[in-house]
C-alpha cells in the first residue's frame, strides 16, 4: 500500500539543499495560501534566507510542534515575525526567525512562473496587506469558485 509522502521525511534534505545554495521546489498542501497557491496545481521554489526578512515575504518554517508552514510575513517586530496565510484572517505572532527554513523566490501556477517583481504580483501582494480589503477579496474569490464549480 502506498503511504502519503511526509514532509518531515525530507526535512534534512531540504535543509541541506538550501544550505548548499540550491533551490528546492515545494508543492504546498492545504488552503491557507489561497488564492495564490492552489493545492495540487501550484508550487514554489525555496532558497535559503540570505537577506533581511521583509513584510510580504513568503516563508517556509517549522513550528516547535514539528508542523511545517508556508505563510506570508505580515510584520517583523522585536518579538519575532507575525505570519498569516493569504486565506486567513488571524495572524500567528511570535514566530522566531530561527524557525525559518527558506524563503519563496519563485511561484509556479499551473507550471507557469509568476514574475514576483512583476506589476500583477506586486499589486496582489500590496492589496493582501490590508486586512479589510483582503476579507472582501477572499469573499469574492470564494464566490467565484462556487460559481465555477456549478
Amino acid at each position: 500500500m502506498n503511504e502519503p509522502i511526509q514532509l518531515s521525511d525530507y526535512e534534512e534534505l531540504i535543509r541541506e539543499v538550501l544550505a548548499s545554495g540550491g533551490e528546492f521546489r515545494l508543492y504546498p498542501h492545504g488552503i491557507s495560501m489561497l488564492p495564490l497557491l492552489r493545492q495540487g496545481r501550484d508550487s514554489v521554489s525555496l532558497r535559503q534566507v540570505d537577506s533581511p526578512i521583509r513584510k510580504g515575504d513568503i516563508l517556509f518554517y517549522q513550528r516547535p510542534d514539528g508542523s511545517f508552514v508556508l505563510h506570508r510575513v505580515r510584520a517583523v517586530t522585536p518579538n519575532g515575525l507575525t505570519m498569516i496565510g493569504d486565506n486567513q484572517n488571524l495572524p500567528e505572532r511570535g514566530v522566531s526567525p530561527d524557525w525559518v527554513i527558506g524563503r519563496v523566490t519563485r511561484i509556479f501556477r499551473d507550471d507557469k512562473e509568476v514574475i514576483c517583481d512583476g506589476f500583477g504580483y506586486r499589486l496582489y501582494q500590496k492589496l493582501w496587506q490590508f486586512t479589510i480589503l483582503r476579507g472582501l477579496l477572499l469573499k469574492l474569490y470564494h464566490l467565484s469558485e462556487r460559481r465555477n464549480a456549478k
